[in-house]
Formats: C-alpha cells, sequence, structure tokens
C-alpha cells in the first residue's frame, strides 16, 4: 500500500478518546466559565465551590448565639492568649467560643487555657499526674494568607500535640488514633474571613491541641478543620504577627510565646 493509504488507515483508527474535551479533572465540570463569571472559588480536580460569605457568616452568628442558652451551665464561653513577641510586654488576644454548638472541641480548649503549661520531654506524657496547656508554647509556623499556627504542648514544633487529658482514656478514639486525641464534632462553621478559631489535626478525627487563626478568608478548610472560635478582641496583634515576623519555610525567626493564657469569667 502506498504511503497516503497507510496514513488514511492510521487515521480512521485513532481512538475516540483523543477527542474528549476539557483537561483531566476538568471536563464537563465548566469550573473555568464558573470561576471567570464570579461564581466559583479553589479549582480542585474539577470540582468549585462557591463561598458565600454573607450567608456563611449569618450560619455563623447563629452558632454563637445559642451561647445565650441556659443549658452551658457556666461552661466559660471565652479565652485569652497572651502573646509575647521576641521578649516583648504580651499583647491579649481575646477568644470567643462555641460552646453550645461545639461543647466537646470548646472544653478542651478552654482547659488547655486555664490550666497547665507545655511540658518539658515525652517522659511527662507518662506522669498519670501531668497536667499539660499552653502556656509557653510558641507559635510554631505562619502560613502566610492562611493563618498563625499554635498549640503543640509537646515539642513545640507542631509535629505533635496533646488533647487535654480529662479528654482521653483508652478507647475513647477509633482504634488506630495517636493517643490524647479526640473524635471529630461537628463541621458547623466556615472559616469566613480573618479571625478564625479552627483545630489543626493530622488526620481524620484526630484533634489535639494544635489550632490555628486564620488571617484571611479560607475556604480550603472548611471540611478539613473544625473551627469552633473568632477572635473577639486582639485581631491586631495576630495580624501583626502574620505580616511583620519573617520566616524561613513557614517557622518564625523570632519566638514568639503565650505568655499566659486562661478563660474569661462570665
Amino acid at each position: 500500500a502506498s504511503g497516503a493509504t497507510r496514513r488514511a488507515v492510521l487515521v480512521g483508527t485513532v481512538p475516540s478518546r483523543q477527542f474528549s474535551r476539557g483537561a483531566r479533572g476538568a471536563r464537563g465540570h465548566g469550573w473555568l466559565k464558573k470561576y471567570r463569571a464570579g461564581r466559583g472559588g479553589r479549582h480542585l480536580q474539577g470540582r468549585w465551590h462557591a463561598h458565600d460569605m454573607e450567608k456563611l457568616s449569618a450560619i455563623n452568628d447563629d452558632v454563637f448565639a445559642l451561647n445565650t442558652s441556659k443549658a452551658l451551665q457556666g461552661r466559660p464561653t471565652s479565652a485569652y492568649l497572651d502573646l509575647s513577641l521576641d521578649g516583648s510586654d504580651p499583647r491579649r488576644v481575646t477568644i470567643e467560643l462555641a460552646t453550645a454548638a461545639l461543647p466537646v472541641t470548646c472544653e478542651n480548649f478552654s482547659k488547655l487555657c486555664a490550666s497547665g503549661r507545655v511540658l518539658d520531654s515525652e517522659k511527662a506524657l507518662k506522669d498519670p499526674d501531668a497536667h499539660w496547656g499552653y502556656e509557653s508554647t510558641v507559635v510554631h509556623k505562619i502560613e502566610k494568607g492562611v493563618g498563625v499556627c499554635f498549640g503543640d504542648v509537646v515539642g513545640q514544633g507542631g509535629d505533635g500535640g496533646r488533647c487535654h487529658p480529662s479528654l482521653w482514656a483508652p478507647g475513647t478514639n477509633h482504634p488506630y488514633a495517636p493517643p490524647y486525641t479526640f473524635a471529630d464534632e461537628a463541621y458547623v462553621m466556615s472559616h469566613v474571613g480573618p479571625g478564625i478559631v479552627s483545630m489543626m489535626k493530622s488526620g481524620v478525627d484526630e484533634n489535639d491541641s494544635r489550632f490555628i487563626i486564620t488571617t484571611e478568608n479560607t475556604p480550603q478548610l472548611d471540611g478539613r478543620f473544625i473551627a469552633f472560635g473568632i477572635v473577639s478582641d486582639g485581631m491586631d496583634v495576630v495580624e501583626e504577627i502574620s505580616e511583620n515576623v519573617f520566616t524561613k519555610r513557614g517557622k518564625p525567626t523570632v519566638e514568639i510565646k503565650v505568655a499566659s493564657c486562661g478563660v474569661v469569667e462570665a
């Protein structure tokens, strides 16, 4: 057969899948059209999400409004962190907690604020009478455009944390969960705008002591981390840390310490 005939045969055998429209992950979703129209956010393998900040903010407000319920029985609805930047005088950040909607998560946070200091070593974890908390912990990471990360009560490097010992006992979490972790409670709040306080975790149902205070609108954290509070006063302190502290691969080059912390009495 001639060269022209062979080319004609080959063209006729081209698999139909080569004529599919769109790139992998985008086909059939129209994410780019929606994104350009302002109806979508981050593109994740063809998925898109419309982030209606006004509607989600209203839902967050409704969650905090539940704190007026008499069923709280004196449980704290606010906590504070006094942050010292490179040895300077501490400045206070006050956090309102969604105690009524997320009692377990907020109890863990408030107890870690109210009592205990950072552990000096892993050996202290083996002491049944040991108590640990956020006092003397440091900011271990600053994610530009996302938030400031706190709460490693063990190594201070952000690689691990421990929930309050009163919330954990063997068998209280799933069989493969690390010690001193607790299950995800509920995704009732959204990471809308700056100032949202959210638990950080290594995996599903593995909440410990680590948390993040957002500095931007961060919809990528919805459904991943449990948001449980919002900064009610002192957000300028968090923003100053995020904007002015130099970092190396996210690690701050100066010490940002929780000089003291506690709960706000009603």
